[in-house]
């Protein structure tokens, strides 16, 4: 703390050169006062075992910190209080940090010191104690905001290392991640082509076969796994170059609308009943109208996907502050802690047919809408998809239901 700001601290707490004087008047009574204050201090904090245990050294660490508080009491009799004071506690504070005393025995270690210091000099010099005694007492509320400085020094440069650590780990999460759409884009555009060329053959190859050929249901599946690859390269692709949304005011209600009616025929949806609020006016948010179709089309399969036969999905909408809340929830078998951690990574699944990139698109298309999402899942009670969209400040524009 810079000199400016112990001067400023000084006068807050109204020490000034009166009360380095007060103090003085009581300072023959130093070498009377230091080991009984001293004792006492040190038989409260052993009393306590959480501050006990801090004393690794044995009795010989015991005689040093008691040396020290000597030579700091002794110090605080002379009623000053410079920079040069406020190093010295400062540096105790920073001790007392590293061994890991808690920082409220600060508070109580000077309450005691304080407590003594008034009961010795009621025994020595009454008088004294009435000029002297609020003086002392501002002087010890001096030496611990310097010593609780050092806590706060050490609390901030945690948090900005930390902060820093999380920086360092987001930006290598996105260079990792662009290393990947760059790779998933070149095998998708190598994959692509070459595809649609198979599925072409095979689908002419399959009309030439008569209704009773035997190898016409091995082309139908054929069929149907170059379908299953295709839909891998569109979601690589759009994972590689994802579209930026073309955002203005829609109606997530007729978006929600639209797409159970696109799923009511989808195997695992049509096993599953789909409840949802009662649709509304008021749930317009800023959004691409076809990105936030795609976004409740992945979600509720995946909710679908997770429920058993004749289970049950909860689809809700309601505002919260200046965002709509879009809650997707399941009863299914629901995740444990470190699937749901990786739940967004790109390529992580525990399906036995998937990308893994479901999720992760999910993910890019509400941050790239200034959306945030959040799984709440435990295994056996299923999970819980919450998604937050900025609502629209008007309606204009809105798409209505046809």
């Amino acid at each position: 703390m810079p000199h400016r700001a112990v001067q400023l601290i000084k006068q807050q707490i109204g020490f000034s050169d009166v009360e380095t004087e007060a103090i003085r008047t009581v300072s023959q009574y130093s070498e009377k006062l230091t080991p009984r204050m001293v004792a006492r201090f040190y038989d409260e904090l052993l009393r306590n075992p959480e501050a006990a245990a801090i004393f690794t050294g044995g009795k010989e660490q015991l005689a040093r910190q008691r040396e020290l508080l000597s030579a700091w009491l002794k110090r605080t009799f002379r009623g000053k209080f410079g920079l040069e004071d406020y190093e010295a506690s400062l540096r105790i504070g920073k001790a007392h940090v590293r061994v890991g005393l808690p920082q409220h025995y600060m508070v109580s270690g000077m309450q005691l010191i304080w407590g003594e210091f008034e009961a010795a000099m009621r025994e020595y010099n009454p008088a004294a104690l009435e000029v002297a005694g609020p003086a002392y007492h501002k002087l010890l509320m001096l030496e611990l905001a310097a010593m609780l400085e050092s806590y706060k020094e050490t609390y901030s440069a945690e948090v900005r290392s930390k902060e820093r650590i999380a920086v360092e780990e987001k930006l290598t999460r996105a260079e990792h991640l662009a290393e990947i759409g760059q790779l998933a884009a070149s095998l998708a555009h190598e994959i692509k082509n070459p595809l649609a060329g198979i599925s072409g053959a095979i689908q002419i190859m399959r009309e030439t076969m008569e209704d009773g050929d035997p190898h016409r249901p091995i082309a139908g599946a054929i069929l149907a796994q170059i379908k299953r690859l295709d839909a891998t390269v569109k979601d690589l692709l759009q994972y590689a170059r994802p579209i930026p949304p073309q955002v203005r005011p829609v109606d997530l209600d007729e978006i929600v609308t639209r797409v159970l009616s696109v799923l009511r025929e989808e195997p695992a949806v049509r096993n599953v009943e789909i409840v949802r609020a009662d649709p509304s006016p008021d749930h317009v948010v800023r959004g691409d109208d076809g990105q936030l179709e795609q976004l409740l089309m992945n979600l509720i399969i995946n909710a679908a996907h997770a429920s058993e036969p004749g289970g049950r999905v909860e689809v809700s909408l309601s505002p919260d502050g200046d965002m709509m809340r879009l809650v997707i929830e399941d009863r299914g078998e629901g995740m444990s802690g470190d699937v749901c951690a990786q739940a967004f990574d790109p390529f992580f699944t525990t399906k036995a047919k998937g990308t893994g990139l479901g999720l992760s698109i999910c993910r890019r298309i509400v941050e790239a809408h200034g959306g945030q999402i959040q799984l709440d899942s435990a295994v056996g009670r299923g999970t819980r998809v919450v998604i937050d969209l900025p609502l629209a400040a008007n309606r204009e524009g809105v798409r209505q239901p046809s």
